[in-house]
């Protein structure tokens, strides 16, 4: 019932408003016409030398809307750039690969861009113009110098790497290298290239393997022998662990450096530059790596330490040195020296780095009597020299060691010389170094280093070619002159550790005290050394 009575009165609504449906009405008015768009405009432009974006010129794509309807793409205009070429400003940097010449400065263009560059630094790129003027200033003891003054005409878009190689006398010459810039390198690989840059050795095959690879098996990266002044292509390989060896050319059982294991991650662009090895071990080179930013060495991976032991102590016997590795529970005891008495001297060519040791002064053949010990911890190419003076027996101060960080390599420029007050029986001094024939008690004549106490030195002064005389006094007296030198001939290239150190205890020879003069151009092996 309840479904029936809701149902019909539906469908009466239903008929009622169909029937209500009129006649259909006029049209309206025609709306106003809208504004005709603005046309997207794009331009191919050519930029020259000199634009901002791009120093060496290019081309870009440019869009916009044209908003003023004059059909041209004006510069206001210009919502959307792309580059199709772009030339950018050429890049230099530069090495210092020149065995026995100073440090230098770097000039471009007149203005100094690297100062005090080193043996074996090198710079990371900085842009220059398409003619550059690059000087190399020789930094001397008194007056620098202009060494080398080259204008170099450059291209855009390419990277130049300038080595200052070769000797001295030889002369020191430029050598560039230039590769362009935007080559793009693959993901996950790196790229390298392989100078020769060392004087003194032959043409070399260059070798990038798997660590271990056997090199009768493998295939220099050079095509043929690479000889002084020459690089090789740049070739890529995927990131990892590589062993990079240098052997004789044509011969490869004649390997003259092994980097190791060394990691090549992905992304690199390496310049690696054979130069020569100027500190210790056998091997005649070493190499430098420049990553575009910056130079780091890369030695041999069997480059030792060297050590020069003197023994300054007026009271203790001769002595052996031995070594004792730190990283061990083991007492290892080897001998790196035997039977060194006051006031000798000698050099442990050879000792294992990077590591850690504590070394002990011994009576010489019997180890169980030790008279002092001390760690001495050492990286590859260390050069030191250890000092061991004191009284061991009665007396201050106490036997002790004095470990000093050398600078061996020789410069023909300058002399190096260091001073150090190894006697421990004499007070602080004041220490001359002038030229012969200076009046010491003139006022003029004052001390280069006053009030040097026991155990410190000058640290390594550079010194012009000349005569000199040297005095030490007590500090503060020139009237009494403990030490004197007169007429010391410095021609250049010398490096001299000069130590001041007590007499004899036997009187012999007085009671002030004397000299040991190290040249390290005429060391002799320490008796009996290690095997």
């Amino acid at each position: 019932m309840t479904r029936a009575v809701w149902t019909a009165p539906l469908v009466a609504a239903a008929f009622v408003m169909a029937g209500c449906d009129g006649d259909d009405g006029a049209d309206g008015a025609n709306g106003t016409n809208g504004t005709n768009g603005l046309n997207s405009l794009v331009s191919t432009v050519t930029l020259p030398k000199g634009n901002a974006d791009c120093p060496g010129g290019g081309k870009v794509i440019q869009s916009g809307l044209d908003t003023n309807r004059n059909g041209v793409l004006d510069p206001s205009e210009v919502t959307g750039t792309e580059f199709l070429e772009c030339a950018t400003a050429p890049r230099l940097r530069a090495l210092h690969a020149s065995p026995d010449a100073p440090a230098v400065n770097v000039l471009v263009n007149g203005a100094v861009a690297l100062t005090g560059v080193d043996y074996t630094d090198g710079s990371g790129f900085v842009p220059v113009n398409e003619i550059t003027r690059v000087q190399v200033q020789a930094i001397l003891p008194g007056d620098d110098a202009i060494v080398i003054d080259q204008t170099l005409d450059l291209e855009f878009s390419r990277d130049y790497t300038v080595i200052a190689a070769g000797r001295v006398a030889a002369p020191i010459g430029a050598f560039v290298i230039s590769n362009p810039t935007d080559a793009p390198i693959a993901p996950g690989n790196f790229r390298a290239q392989v100078a020769h840059a060392a004087p003194n050795a032959p043409a070399v095959d260059v070798y990038v393997t798997a660590p271990g690879a056997d090199l009768d098996d493998a295939t220099p990266i050079n095509s043929s022998g690479l000889a002084y002044r020459n690089a090789t292509r740049r070739v890529e390989a995927p990131a990892g662990n590589y062993q990079i060896r240098v052997t004789a050319a044509g011969n490869p059982a004649a390997v003259v450096f092994d980097s190791g294991t060394v990691a090549l991650p992905a992304g690199a662009d390496l310049l690696a530059v054979a130069v020569e090895n100027t500190g210790p071990g056998s091997t005649p080179i070493q190499v430098v790596l420049l990553d575009g930013t910056a130079a780091a060495d890369l030695l041999d991976v069997n480059t030792p330490a060297s050590v020069v032991a003197v023994h300054a102590s007026p009271d203790a016997p001769a002595v052996d040195v031995l070594a004792d590795l730190r990283a061990t529970t083991t007492v290892e005891a080897f001998p790196l020296a035997q039977g060194l008495a006051f006031p000798q001297f000698c050099e442990i060519p050879s000792v294992p780095a990077p590591d850690e040791f504590t070394i002990s002064i011994t009576a010489a053949g019997n180890p169980n009597v030790v008279a002092l010990q001390f760690p001495l911890d050492v990286e590859q190419g260390n050069e030191l020299t250890a000092i061991v003076t004191g009284y061991l027996s009665s007396g201050t101060p106490a036997i002790q060691p004095l470990a000093l960080l050398n600078d061996r390599r020789s410069v023909v420029t300058e002399a190096k010389l260091r001073i150090t007050h190894g006697s421990p029986a004499t007070g602080a001094v004041d220490l001359y170094l002038v030229p012969n024939g200076t009046d010491l008690n003139a006022a003029t004549t004052t001390p280069a280093f006053a009030g040097v106490p026991f155990g410190a030195d000058t640290g390594i002064l550079s010194i012009a070619p000349g005569t000199y005389d040297v005095y030490v006094t007590p500090a503060g007296n020139k009237g009494v002159v403990a030490i004197e030198v007169q007429n010391l001939a410095l021609s250049g290239g010398e490096v001299l550790d000069v130590v001041a150190r007590d007499p004899a205890i036997s009187g012999s020879e007085g009671s002030l005290p004397q000299l040991i003069v190290i040249d390290y151009a005429a060391l002799t092996e320490c008796p009996n050394p290690a095997p």
